[in-house]
């Protein structure tokens, strides 16, 4: 065989190559995109559902998805599952809902008859209701979930004489004093916990999560003193130090530079 023919015949076998490692390709490519990827419907939320809320029909759907990346707490096939069941933590569009994200509210009673709030109260705590106004609510801002810092102003005209004078009279004894009494308290509700309004109108009444002890402190600060709310920023949970404030605090600070009339005797 001439050169040129070995040529020819060559280039034949080498594009025949290049079109069999072509067709190979180009099938296990289509064969790639053919696979079925296998998926099973999962209840997933459609819209947000805040925390310590009923889940209702519109909120949740059914979704496909790939089986292999399920966890087994999740709710499958049917939106009944989760239906009216009460939720413990907030929930957003395209969760999958699992289970322990919600409890059956059956379990706190019939519906409407008892509330739910002893299934939702942190553990260690208690459970204590508050009522509050437009101001002491900051003008009904507060909602469940938020963490808010407790202000105290106590008169010590109440107390009982003392039996020895203070060493160092300042002239405001016997004056309001104000202070951060308790800091980053968790609100459980805003309003009454069953028979409430759709929208959760405030209603007047907050309910705190709370230590013991600080239960006590609360409701004894609640009859003897005056008391103020303040929101903290959402996920700030630090505690800092407080100086009381009076009179003479704010004297001092502002530089009001007051000077307590002179008595009888000091003249």
């Amino acid at each position: 065989m001439r050169r040129g023919g070995r040529i020819l015949v060559l280039l034949g076998l080498l594009l025949g190559a290049i079109t069999a490692v072509g067709s190979f390709l180009v099938l296990s490519s289509a064969a790639e995109q053919g696979r079925v990827i296998p998926t099973r419907p999962v209840v997933v939320a459609l819209q947000r559902i805040p925390e310590r809320s009923v889940i209702t029909s519109d909120a949740v759907g059914i979704k496909e998805w790939p089986e292999a990346a399920l966890p087994p707490e999740a709710f499958f096939s049917k939106i009944d599952d989760v239906v009216d069941k009460l939720t413990l933590q907030a929930i957003y569009p395209g969760q999958i809902i699992l289970a322990p994200m919600v409890i059956d509210k059956k379990l706190a009673g019939e519906i409407g008859t008892r509330s739910n709030a002893a299934f939702v109260i942190p553990e260690g705590k208690v459970a204590m209701a508050f009522a509050v106004n437009e101001i002491t609510s900051v003008g009904n801002a507060l909602q469940a979930g938020d963490y808010v810092d407790i202000l105290l102003t106590l008169s010590p005209a109440g107390l009982p004489p003392s039996p020895t004078p203070p060493r160092t009279p300042t002239g405001l004894e016997g004056l309001p004093v104000t202070q951060m009494m308790l800091q980053d308290v968790l609100i459980l509700q805003v309003g009454v916990w069953s028979s409430r309004p759709e929208g959760g109108a405030p209603g007047g009444i907050i309910t705190f999560a709370l230590d013991r002890q600080d239960a006590l402190a609360l409701k004894a600060a609640r009859e003897q003193g005056q008391i103020d709310l303040v929101l903290r920023r959402a996920g700030d949970h630090a505690i800092v130090d407080t100086e009381p404030v009076t009179l003479q605090y704010l004297n001092r600070r502002f530089k009001f530079n007051l000077i307590p009339s002179l008595t009888a005797t000091g003249r």
